[in-house]
């Protein structure tokens, strides 16, 4: 059966005109970033001409463009789950059903999740338009979809969590962004400070286990490494083999698995974990009710 918060938000948010308008603008600034980005790849020369072989370019703006717009619209869909209830005055009514408390929050979890994998999907005929002038194949288009999706899953429960803990959406928002800027930027800026201090201090490169767990967490480093995967760049070596000065021409530090594969059991278990954590919280509601 169907959980009864996803099917009653679906058929809510589905008679909305603000979701059709949403997909439609998201698809839109994907369709035009494409459309510029090939534009400037054909009269970027003297001689206007379209190399195919450059559509990869156009592929990797896209990639890079559409992960920060999911980081984006995530916690707009999701972090009004529960305290967009309190807000209305209708969380009471809804703690007081049958319904166990991980039901409500997979359902609320759920139905902020299908309308982001809804944008996700329609724009993967963009991406197929790239794949007919082989600037990637179908394989990696499903993997950068899946791995789309499970950003939005990470951060998305990450919101909700917030969403139980706080009584304003807004201010869920602002911890959800903060939580996000903290994932993406602050681990990079952290990862390149320890590495280069144990590198200056030990006179040795920093093992690869911490590297891996540092990197791991953040949802960035997964994207650069399907891209690099796919068109084989080193970027994602260069990056795990930072600041290794002492091995990096005889041992450099290298991983068994793909970095990629790494950040989505990372995501996996981050969705995992503020899922339970966010039920914990109603459960705790409930019963103080």
């Amino acid at each position: 059966m169907i959980n009864p918060v996803l099917r009653r938000e679906a058929k809510t948010s589905l008679r909305n005109w603000k979701i059709f308008y949403a997909v439609a603008a998201y698809v839109l600034i994907i369709t035009a970033i494409a459309g510029i980005s090939i534009w400037q790849l054909m009269y970027n020369s003297y001689n206007p001409s379209f190399d195919p072989s450059e559509m990869l370019t156009v592929y990797i703006i896209l990639t890079v463009v559409q992960l920060g717009l999911v980081l984006l619209v995530t916690p707009s869909f999701t972090a009004s789950s529960i305290s967009g209830e309190r807000e209305r005055q209708t969380l009471d009514l809804l703690l007081v059903t049958k319904m166990k408390p991980m039901s409500i929050i997979v359902g609320k979890f759920l139905s902020g999740l299908s309308v982001i994998a809804l944008m996700v999907f329609a724009t993967m005929p963009i991406f197929a338009l790239i794949m007919y002038f082989g600037g990637t194949n179908m394989l990696y288009i499903i993997a950068v979809t899946v791995y789309m999706l499970l950003v939005c899953c990470a951060f998305g429960a990450i919101a909700i969590f917030f969403s139980t803990v706080f009584r304003k959406t807004v201010i869920s928002m602002v911890f959800t962004y903060i939580i996000m800027g903290v994932l993406v930027g602050v681990t990079l800026i952290v990862y390149a400070i320890a590495c280069q201090a144990y590198g200056s201090y030990y006179q040795m490169a920093l093992p690869a286990s911490v590297r891996i767990l540092m990197l791991a967490i953040n949802p960035a480093i997964g994207l650069i490494s399907i891209v690099c995967s796919q068109t084989g760049n080193s970027f994602m070596n260069d990056i795990l083999d930072y600041s290794n000065y002492w091995g990096s021409a005889y041992n450099p530090i290298t991983t068994s698995v793909p970095m990629w594969i790494i950040n989505a059991v990372a995501l996996v278990i981050i969705t995992v974990v503020f899922i339970l954590l966010a039920a914990s919280r109603i459960k705790r509601t409930s019963k103080k009710g």
